[in-house]
């Protein structure tokens, strides 16, 4: 993972990116340059998809906007900030 940061703002999400062509393209439509994508690791599974593990710095009153882009996009998606699990292991 690299370590802990402590950016303002900074939301991590898991996405489940399909694997076909254009997929990354909708992504970046979908947030950027709206936010800054502060993070991004891409792991591919196989004809299933793609975990990609973001970090996007969205400031709280702007979270009800990402959360809607974020369905619209079709992607499955997780937020993970408030993971216990995650917390631990940034720690």
């Amino acid at each position: 993972m690299g370590g802990r940061s402590s950016l303002e703002n900074e939301i991590i999400c898991r996405f489940v990116f399909p694997e076909r062509p254009g997929a990354l393209m909708k992504f970046l439509d979908a947030f950027s340059p709206r936010w800054n994508i502060s993070l991004f690791h891409y792991r591919a599974q196989g004809e299933v998809g793609a975990n990609v593990l973001v970090g996007i710095q969205v400031p709280k009153s702007e979270m009800d906007e990402f959360m809607r882009r974020a369905d619209q996009l079709g992607y499955q998606y997780t937020i993970e900030s408030d993971n216990e699990a995650f917390q631990l292991l940034m720690q």
